[in-house]
C-alpha cells in the first residue's frame, strides 16, 4: 500500500528534510555550492538538544559566509 502525501511509511521513525532550497530562503546571496556547505556543516554540527530551524541555518551561513556590509557596520 502506497502511503499518502505527508503519510510516515515507518510509523517508528520521523525524518525532517531541509534543503539549499530553504538555506537559499534564509540567505539568497548564496549560491548553491554555499547553501550545501550550509547544510554539512549544520548536519556536523547538529545538537539534538537545539535540533535544526531556520535560526541555526541562518547562524550557520552567516559564519561560515558573513556579508561584507555586517564588516563595515561592526567597524
Amino acid at each position: 500500500m502506497k502511503p499518502k502525501a505527508g503519510e510516515q511509511i515507518n510509523p517508528d521513525k520521523i525524518q525532517i528534510v531541509w534543503t539549499t532550497e530553504d538555506v537559499l530562503q534564509v540567505r539568497p546571496d548564496l549560491n548553491k555550492r554555499q547553501a550545501r556547505e550550509v547544510l554539512a556543516k549544520v548536519k556536523e554540527n547538529h545538537d539534538a538538544h537545539i535540533g535544526v530551524c531556520w535560526e541555526v541555518i541562518a547562524v550557520t551561513a552567516n559564519l561560515l559566509f558573513p556579508k561584507a556590509d555586517r564588516k563595515e557596520k561592526r567597524k
